[in-house]
């Protein structure tokens, strides 16, 4: 019952980081697609494709496998409200809103059974409230970066409890939201492995690591075998933009003035990279606590996560700051962070929870309380002011949806998963509008027409070379009357030879090896987690 009490004030304290979510209207963001993926997400979710993999519209209309590498798991939830009916804008704003709700609910869950109530409920929303989250979700739009921390305290959770299942649940959702953040997390998960089983001999981390690496292989696996075909690899290794340019000052830190621009080199960027006054303060108190505790009074019972946390955390703000260019410069998987600041997503997590600990730490039910009190309604009044966009706008839904919203202005935002061979339209006019057009030499009649299967009719009054408007990519295949060919690819573009007369021309997007290997991963995970789970039931009976 308390802990049902617990939630239920967690999800009403939670009403101002959303608050700005209900109603009409839509707000900008530097990651201004988020519409447009839900809605791209939707679309191939009616069409019947899972995992998905393929969008269709975006991409200048030649399609493009976003979600093959990035994380969907946040545009599943959109994606299907959209597919259920729920329109474009409705569904991206509660997929922004759960997302931030489910962060203070995850963390709640993990400090609850360790720390108990009032620690559980504090450490919830001092998380919750960290400035960097409203960056996160209304100067960035990193929608994909809030949904991946908002599982790391279920991985936490599994440690604690000794509960690979839940602990491999919470990794799969961090790789599953954001590729950098489920990459850092597992990097830092399996060092943490390293370090404990050499000392205690658990290998309850090592099947968190496991399983929660096979529950998201389908989508991490294909990622990373299949990068080199897209634009993303070149992009970043001969991007002119340098981590070194991103370092946060110490000031920054403490506090820094809040806008809605972009980072750049130096100490003044266009929005905040702040932790605080109040959650440093916050900070700076309870390792004073945790350290006075551990050192001075010798306590032995201090939960080993508690130091481990506050060492990471410490550790993730050097990684932010210049000094630690030398760490930057010596791993070379680094550059694709891209941007240390990013680190801050796991220095909020630290501080939520050493906030907790500094209330469990004082004896007294009273003190506890009153300190409870404070830092809860100290962080709301204080940062729930930030949780705001910079304006709002009214616009139909249906604008979010045309072929030239979607076509070319989003198209041009992120277009670094197509091939890099593609020639990028300079205007509107430009773009794909078929995927095979009418001639003078040819007639077209549309089939079927389906993200990941395309069926036409066509009529040649000669033999020719035809052109398919897709962007090519490992997975395509075509058929002509029923014949399998192989294609001919002219700057990422396929084009088929059709004969004079009436031809069935047909397009399919089919799973390679390597995904093909992805998901019998993925599967077999998940049986063998099911197993698990009843026989363990049957063991307790």
């Amino acid at each position: 019952m308390k802990k049902v009490f617990g939630l239920i004030i967690v999800c009403i304290l939670s009403f101002w980081s959303v608050k700005s979510l209900i109603g009409r209207g839509y707000f900008p963001m530097h990651d201004d697609t988020q519409v447009a993926r839900v809605i791209a997400m939707g679309n191939a979710l009616k069409y019947g494709q899972f995992p998905v993999r393929w969008v269709g519209d975006l991409g200048y209309g030649y399609g493009y496998p976003l979600y093959n590498f990035y994380g969907p798991l946040s545009y599943y939830f959109g994606g299907s409200l959209y597919a259920l009916g729920v329109d474009s804008v409705t569904s991206t704003k509660w997929m922004f809103g759960v997302g931030s709700v489910l962060a203070a609910v995850s963390m709640f869950f993990f400090l609850y059974p360790m720390l108990g109530l009032l620690s559980a409920v504090t450490g919830s929303i001092i998380f919750l409230y960290a400035p960097y989250h409203a960056v996160q979700i209304f100067i960035r739009g990193s929608v994909g970066e809030y949904w991946a921390i908002a599982f790391v305290p279920l991985v936490l959770l599994g440690i604690y409890k000794k509960r690979p299942i839940i602990g491999a649940l919470g990794l799969a959702g961090t790789i599953l939201s954001h590729t950098i953040l489920g990459f850092i997390s597992t990097v830092i998960l399996g060092f943490s492995i390293v370090i404990f089983m050499i000392r205690r001999r658990d290998w309850n981390m090592l099947n968190i690591l496991l399983l929660g690496l096979g529950m998201s292989a389908f989508f991490w696996l294909p990622a990373l075998m299949e990068m080199q075909y897209t634009s993303v690899s070149h992009m970043i290794s001969s991007s002119s933009t340098s981590f070194s340019d991103h370092f946060i000052c110490v000031s920054q830190l403490w506090n820094a003035s809040w806008g809605y621009g972009g980072s750049a080199p130096g100490c003044v960027d266009g929005m905040s990279f702040k932790i605080g006054k109040f959650h440093s303060i916050i900070f700076a108190l309870s390792l004073c606590i945790l350290f006075f505790n551990r050192l001075v009074m010798r306590l032995k019972k201090i939960n080993t996560i508690v130091m481990v946390v506050a060492l990471y955390t410490a550790v993730m703000i050097f990684l932010m700051l210049p000094y630690s260019s030398f760490i930057w410069n010596f791993f070379p998987l680094t550059r694709f962070i891209q941007y240390p600041w990013r680190l801050l997503s796991f220095v909020i997590i630290g501080i939520g929870i050493l906030s907790a600990y500094f209330v469990v730490s004082w004896k007294a039910p009273i003190v506890r309380l009153l300190t409870a009190g404070i830092l809860i309604t100290g962080t709301i009044i204080i940062n729930a002011k930030l949780f705001v966009p910079q304006y709002q706008y009214l616009r139909d839904t249906e604008q979010f949806e045309t072929k030239e919203e979607l076509r070319f202005r989003i198209s041009k935002i992120s277009d670094e998963y197509l091939p890099k061979e593609i020639n990028r339209p300079k205007n509107f006019n430009d773009i794909v509008h078929e995927s095979i057009s009418n001639t003078s030499s040819i007639q077209v009649k549309e089939l079927s027409l389906k993200e990941t299967l395309m069926r036409y009719e066509i009529i040649a009054s000669k033999s020719q070379e035809l052109e398919v408007n897709i962007a090519f990519f490992p997975g395509w295949k075509f058929f002509v009357n029923d014949h399998k060919v192989t294609p001919k690819i002219v700057s990422g573009i396929p084009s088929v030879t059709i004969p004079a007369g009436m031809s069935i021309i047909e397009a399919r997007f089919t799973n390679t090896p390597v995904r093909t290997t992805a998901n019998f991963i993925t599967v077999i995970t998940f049986i063998t987690i099911i197993i698990f789970v009843i026989y363990g039931k049957k063991t307790k009976t």
